[in-house]
């Protein structure tokens, strides 16, 4: 019989690392960016972010190297966008930011699915890959209001009109933990799919991802109880 190849367990400090920027740019940002001599630092702690999210990208399916790839373009069309330099910009940066942050996703589900134990990176890894699917549909909010302007609606939009990528991450992990304030709002079709499909997610991600690592968790426990025996 062959022998099951085991993946390679999540090692090192790449998620930790990760989920510490992506709580500060997260929680830090909102308030920074009212101010203009700040807001600039609310921009680079989602560009360091983003760069310490490589280091957690797996070596072996080259999704690395398709990573390094797409952030160098991404962050300087990002900027520009930010200072309106070059008219296209911002959707071009949100188009690549939704392709960014879905690689990330599809790298960290592998990682998590082929773990054989909850460890303290394996849960690392699970709350990055939850702000991660949180960020990659605010792009995509983001990208189809550039693309349809007033494809969403709200006070919370109307008062933020210089940069609303907050606004719709805001949105979208509203959306993703189905709490439904109202102060933003889906105005055609397609803008409510989008809503209608983050919803599902956040629902079966609450359901089966942490049920799964809950009963991984018990088996490992039973196993290691049954060795000692």
């Amino acid at each position: 019989m062959t022998a099951h190849k085991k993946s390679p367990p999540i090692e090192g400090h790449g998620f930790r690392n990760l989920l510490f920027f992506l709580l500060i740019y997260i929680v830090g940002s909102p308030f920074l960016d009212p101010y203009p001599s700040l807001a600039v630092y609310a921009h680079a702690s989602l560009s360091v972010a983003m760069f310490v999210a490589i280091y957690t990208v797996q070596k072996k399916q080259q999704e690395r190297s398709a990573a390094m790839v797409l952030l160098m373009p991404l962050l300087a069309l990002y900027w520009l966008g930010i200072y309106d330099i070059i008219s296209f910009s911002r959707v071009a940066a949100y188009l690549l930011f939704a392709i960014y942050f879905g690689l990330l996703v599809y790298s960290y589900v592998w990682q998590i699915a082929h773990s054989r134990k909850v460890t303290r990176n394996v849960l690392y890894a699970t709350f990055s890959l939850y702000l991660i699917f949180g960020l990659f549909w605010g792009s995509l909010y983001a990208l189809l209001n550039e693309i349809t302007p007033g494809a969403y609606s709200g006070i919370l939009l109307e008062n933020m009109q210089e940069n609303r990528v907050h606004a719709f991450n805001y949105f979208s992990f509203v959306t993703l933990t189905t709490l439904g304030y109202g102060d933003i709002t889906p105005q055609t079709p397609g803008a409510a799919s989008l809503c209608q499909m983050e919803a599902i997610f956040g629902q079966f991600f609450t359901a089966v991802v942490v049920a799964w690592l809950v009963g991984m968790h018990v088996s490992d426990k039973h196993n290691t109880g049954q060795d000692e025996t």
